[in-house]
C-alpha cells in the first residue's frame, strides 16, 4: 500500500516519499513482493490439484482465478515499476530483489525503460481500480471484513458458550428467531467468511452426508441480507431463520464438536449461530423433537436425562461396596468426585466410574461423592438450546456445592468437565476441575500407582472433542497408555486436533439411534480400519458409541487391569 502511494505521488505530483527509501523498508517491500508471488502460484496450484483430485470442499470459479490474476498483476507491476525506476536512477541499499532486476533492465536503453515504467504504472492502478470495483460485488468481500472479524473474535475459553442474561427466570425468550436477532459479530462473520470450505472438510455432519453444511450457515444469511436487506431497512419483518431460511434438521444435526470453528482461518464462529438458532426454537416451543422434550422434562424434574430418581442402594451399589464416603457425611473431603448421569444410570459406564474410584483409593486420593444429591450438570441442555434449564440447573448445583465448601472436582465425562471448568464460572461457580486422564497421568508420574502386570495388545485412542479440541488435552491420555507395558498405540488417521467426532455431542446421543447416526458409523469404521484390538476412550458417550462394534475400554478401565488384585477392592 505504501509503495503504491509512493508510485502515485511520484507520477502525479512529482513528489518522492523519502522515508520509503530507507534500506529496512526496501528490504521488507521486496520480501513481501516475492512472498506474494509465491503465495499466488501456490494457491493456484493447490486449487488445480484439489480440482483434479475431485475434493470439492475448496470451490473454484472463474471469479476466483480473476481475483488471483488481478493480485498477480498488482504485485508484478509494482516490481517492474520500481525496477525500471531504479534502472534510470541509482541502486538503493536494501532493495535486494529490485536492484538485480534493474541491472538487467539497464541494457534496454532509456526510452524502453521509461515505456516499461509507464506501462507498469498504468497496469498497477488499473488492476487496483478493477479489484476495488469487483470486490464489493463478489464473494471476496471477506478481504475487507475478515481482518475486523479476526480482531473482534471472542477471547473466552473455546469450550464456553456466550453467557445469556435471561429477562424471565420462568420462561425462555432468548435466541435467534429473525435475522436481526443475530449479534453484530455474527452478521459480520457472514461477510467475513472466505467460502473456502475448510469447515466443510472438517465437519463430521457434512462428511457423513447429513443436511448440515457449515459454510452454508454463513452463505444463506449473507445471501438473504444482500437480497432482502433494503426491505429490512425499510421496516419489513424478517422471515424466520429456523424453518424458512434453514431446515430444522440442518440446525439439529450439529454435534457442537467445534471442528468448523477450529478450521476457520478468519475466526468465524459457526457454533454460536447454531446454538442461538436452537435457543430460538426452544423459546418458541415449536418443532421440538419428542425425544428432546422428554430429555428436558427428565432433567428438570429428576435431575438426569434418564428420568430416574437416584437411589443409593441401586445406582451407587458399587460405591457402597468400595466404601466411598458421601459428601454429606464427609464434607471436608479434598475432592468431589462428580460421577455424572452416564456414570450413575448407564451400567456400562458405571464400570468406568467404579474403576476410577478404585484407582483413586489405591493412590490415596481424599474424595467423596454426592450420592442421591447429585444433579445433572446441564451441559447437554445448553447445547440443545434450553438456556433456561441450563441456568436453573447450574444455580441449583452451585448452591449445593457452596454449602459443602466444594473447591476441587474430579470428572470422568469430558462434557461435565468442560461445562464445570469453562461455563460454571459465568455464574460464580469457580472450581479446580480435573479430568480423569490428567489425574491418572499425574498420579503415574508421581509414582502413586504401582503397575504390576503388562499387556500384549494394540490399541487406538479416540480423542473426545470436549477433552481434546476444546481443552487441548491430548498428551496426558497417551502418556497413560505409554506407561502400561506391552500396550502399543496406533493412531487413527484423524486424531488429536483433527479427531473426528463420535457423533454423540450436541444432544444427538439422546435424539438419534446408532442406525440414524452416520457420523458414529464413520468413526467406528475408522477405528476398525486400524486393526487395533481395543479402542480406548476417555468419554462415556464415546464409549457407548463404540460399544457393540468392537472391544472398547475407558483409559481408567485399562489402567486398572495392570494393578495387583491384592492392592484393590473388588467391584
Amino acid at each position: 500500500m505504501f509503495s503504491s502511494l509512493d508510485m502515485a505521488a511520484l507520477v502525479l505530483f512529482n513528489v518522492k516519499i523519502s522515508w520509503l527509501e530507507y534500506p529496512f523498508f526496501l528490504f521488507l517491500r521486496d520480501l513481501f513482493i516475492l512472498l506474494l508471488v509465491i503465495g499466488i502460484i501456490g494457491f493456484t496450484v493447490r486449487r488445480l490439484v484439489l480440482k483434479f483430485l475431485k475434493q470439492n470442499w475448496l470451490h473454484s470459479s472463474s471469479k476466483t482465478y480473476t481475483i488471483l490474476i488481478l493480485i498477480f498483476i498488482i504485485d508484478c507491476s509494482l516490481l517492474t515499476y520500481f525496477a525500471a525506476y531504479t534502472a534510470l536512477m541509482e541502486p538503493l541499499p536494501g532493495a535486494w530483489l529490485v536492484n538485480p532486476l534493474a541491472y538487467g533492465l539497464a541494457s534496454l536503453g532509456k526510452s524502453a525503460t521509461e515505456m516499461l515504467m509507464e506501462i507498469s504504472w498504468w497496469s498497477h492502478f488499473l488492476a487496483i481500480s478493477t479489484f476495488l470495483l469487483v470486490i464489493p460485488n463478489s464473494n471476496y468481500l471477506h478481504l475487507v471484513f475478515a481482518p475486523f472479524s479476526i480482531y473482534l473474535r471472542s477471547l473466552r475459553q473455546k469450550g464456553a458458550l456466550m453467557p445469556v442474561a435471561l429477562a424471565d427466570t420462568n420462561k425462555q425468550t432468548c435466541g435467534v428467531k429473525l435475522v436481526n436477532d443475530f449479534t453484530r459479530k455474527q452478521l459480520l462473520d457472514t461477510f467475513s467468511c472466505l467460502l473456502c470450505g475448510r469447515c466443510h472438510r472438517e465437519c463430521p455432519s457434512e462428511r457423513s452426508n447429513e443436511r448440515l453444511k457449515p459454510k452454508r450457515l454463513n452463505g444463506f444469511i449473507r445471501a438473504y441480507l444482500e437480497d432482502e436487506g433494503h426491505k429490512l431497512l425499510a421496516g419489513q419483518p424478517s422471515i424466520k431463520m429456523a424453518g424458512d431460511l434453514f431446515y430444522y434438521d440442518f440446525i439439529w444435526s450439529c454435534t457442537t464438536c467445534g471442528s468448523c470453528n477450529e478450521a476457520c482461518p478468519v475466526s468465524v464462529d459457526h457454533i454460536s449461530k447454531i446454538i442461538d438458532l436452537r435457543r430460538g426454537i426452544i423459546s418458541e416451543q415449536e418443532r421440538i423433537p419428542a425425544a428432546m422434550r422428554e430429555f428436558f422434562n427428565n432433567v428438570e424434574h429428576a435431575g438426569n436425562p434418564f428420568g430416574r430418581l437416584r437411589q443409593s442402594d441401586q445406582d451407587y451399589a458399587w460405591a457402597g461396596d468400595l466404601r466411598i464416603p458421601i459428601l454429606s457425611k464427609k464434607p471436608h473431603a479434598e475432592y468431589l468426585f462428580y460421577i455424572g448421569c452416564q456414570g450413575t444410570f448407564n451400567a456400562s459406564t458405571a464400570k468406568v466410574a467404579a474403576a476410577l474410584a478404585k484407582i483413586m483409593q489405591l493412590a490415596g486420593v481424599d474424595y467423596a461423592i454426592l450420592g442421591d444429591e447429585e444433579w445433572c450438570c446441564g451441559e447437554t441442555a445448553r447445547r440443545m438450546g434450553n438456556e433456561l434449564l441450563f441456568q436453573n440447573t447450574v444455580r441449583k448445583n452451585i448452591a449445593l456445592w457452596q454449602e459443602y465448601g466444594v473447591n476441587k472436582i474430579i470428572t470422568f465425562c469430558p462434557h461435565c468437565y468442560n461445562t464445570l471448568k469453562n461455563e460454571y464460572p459465568q455464574f460464580g461457580g469457580n472450581y479446580e476441575v480435573i479430568p480423569h486422564p490428567v489425574l491418572l497421568a499425574e498420579m503415574l508420574e508421581q509414582g502413586r500407582l504401582p503397575i504390576a502386570s503388562s499387556h500384549d495388545i494394540v490399541v487406538t485412542y479416540h480423542d473426545a472433542c470436549y477433552l481434546g479440541r476444546y481443552n487441548d488435552i491430548f498428551e496426558q491420555p497417551r502418556q497413560v497408555l505409554r506407561s502400561i507395558p506391552g500396550v502399543r498405540l496406533t493412531e487413527m488417521p484423524r486424531s488429536q486436533k483433527k479427531s473426528f467426532c463420535c457423533g454423540a455431542g450436541g444432544g444427538r446421543f439422546w435424539t438419534r439411534s446408532s442406525k440414524e447416526n452416520p457420523i458414529s458409523m464413520n468413526r467406528v469404521k475408522e477405528a476398525l480400519a486400524t486393526e487395533a484390538t481395543t479402542v480406548i476412550t476417555s468419554c462415556p458417550y464415546c464409549r457407548n458409541i463404540f460399544e457393540g462394534d468392537m472391544l472398547v475400554q475407558d483409559i481408567a478401565e485399562l489402567l486398572l487391569t495392570t494393578f495387583s488384585t491384592n492392592d484393590i477392592l473388588p467391584v
